[in-house]
């Protein structure tokens, strides 16, 4: 049998590997013999995996100058695939970046980049260095400054990240945006969004790898984003399904969307489904794309009298459409002073993040944050990771590929 496999051309050889169900069993596959690992490891055969398998959760970032990555750990699926991942990079240390490597902030990653800004010398908590990299191969491209005529526009900007106006104080919010080429990875172009909310106005800008140039975005109108002018705005986590973003607007049930498809800014009014809970945090709401094109809403219901949590699933096609209740779980009881949100959605699973149990309060040995998979059919939890930390705030779950499969993304 093994011969007659190893007797196939490497096209008969792609179109079966192409079949696994998933970037694991195709690791598996290419360990089993050399025909195996040169058809896997090729990048026409890389390209057309990717385009068919969605990448894998592999651990949580937590940025704090310099990003620490706590990878997935045994038995959850993942962790070979994870600890490959953190050896190939060193941790995600980014010290190929321009020196000193801490004073570079992680704000965003996606499709295998990363985005990281540092302060300027001027010490601008809005406008800052901004550099797009590829840890895994050590390469990063450092994005031309928002020119004057544009940056003009921006007018004491309200805080989005921080308050003492320290190293990782931002009074922007910046991300990379999806691309349309890079789902089969045929194309490094990026593309990237900045904004910042001044008194009265909203301002955005794009940047495109390809034309290597900003230009301004048309935000919505400011009245529509808060309710007291007063008190600026602020963005809360943002969340991404089927090529738009979402922000919860501090202080209002309404989101702010951008739908890079037309690149348009939307304001939408969520009150009726939010009415009569209270929303603290804004990881209390999250985004779950499905396959067959609907986006999934999860409203995690915390601070109520029976001191439970409770999970609400909502659907919709395009996000002006009235959501459709699917579903509500009821999380476990004793989850109810642990739960802390939802860092993020991956192929049908939720990644919950927990407080160490009360009873390890006053131990600081013991203190950790935990990190739960809840499969949204079956309903099992399963353990992701865990930070040995009590004071963990600010988390990204990270979901990519094997070092085998992974092409430069910069």
């Amino acid at each position: 049998m093994a011969t007659g496999l190893l007797a196939l051309t490497d096209d008969v050889l792609a179109d079966i590997l192409l079949r696994l169900p998933s970037p694991t069993d195709l690791a598996r596959a290419s360990a089993v013999c050399a025909p195996f690992r040169r058809v896997a490891a090729s990048p026409r055969f890389l390209r057309r995996f990717r385009s068919r398998h969605a990448p894998l959760p592999l651990g949580v970032l937590c940025p704090d100058g310099a990003a620490a990555f706590h990878p997935a750990l045994p038995p959850h699926p993942s962790a070979p695939a994870a600890r490959a991942l953190t050896l190939a990079t060193e941790g995600f240390s980014f010290v190929f970046l321009p020196p000193p490597a801490r004073a570079w902030l992680l704000r965003d990653h996606r499709d295998g980049r990363f985005l990281l800004d540092r302060a300027l010398a001027g010490g601008s908590t809005a406008f800052t260095e901004v550099a797009v990299c590829d840890p895994l191969f050590r390469r990063y491209v450092l994005l031309p400054p928002i020119p004057d005529d544009l940056a003009a526009s921006v007018e004491n900007p309200y805080l989005q990240r921080g308050g003492d106006g320290g190293l990782q104080s931002r009074s922007s919010e910046i991300f990379l945006a999806s691309h349309g080429g890079d789902a089969a990875g045929e194309d490094p172009s990026f593309s990237v969004i900045w904004m910042a909310c001044c008194r009265g106005k909203l301002v955005a800008f794009f940047y495109s790898s390809k034309s290597q140039q900003w230009c301004a975005l048309s935000p919505p109108e400011h009245y529509a984003l808060s309710m007291r002018r007063v008190m600026g705005v602020r963005l809360g986590q943002r969340n991404h399904a089927h090529g738009c973003f979402y922000w919860m607007i501090t202080l209002t049930h309404r989101w702010l969307v951008l739908d890079t498809h037309r690149m348009e800014f939307n304001v939408v009014d969520i009150s009726p489904v939010l009415s009569g809970r209270v929303m603290m945090f804004s990881n209390q709401i999250t985004t779950l794309e499905s396959m067959d094109g609907w986006t999934i809403v999860i409203v995690a219901d915390v601070f109520r009298s029976d001191k439970r949590c409770v999970l609400y699933f909502y659907k919709f096609m395009y996000f002006s459409d009235r959501w459709q209740l699917q579903s509500k779980i009821n999380l476990p009881e004793e989850w109810g002073y642990r739960f802390r949100g939802i860092i993020g959605a991956s192929e049908g699973y939720l990644f919950i993040k927990l407080d160490h149990p009360k009873h390890n309060l006053r131990d600081p040995i013991q203190q950790n944050v935990t990190f739960f998979t809840f499969d949204i059919k079956t309903m099992q939890l399963g353990r992701f990771c865990e930070i040995s930390s009590g004071t963990v705030n600010e988390v990204y779950l990270y979901t990519g590929l094997p070092p085998s499969q992974s092409l430069p993304s910069v």
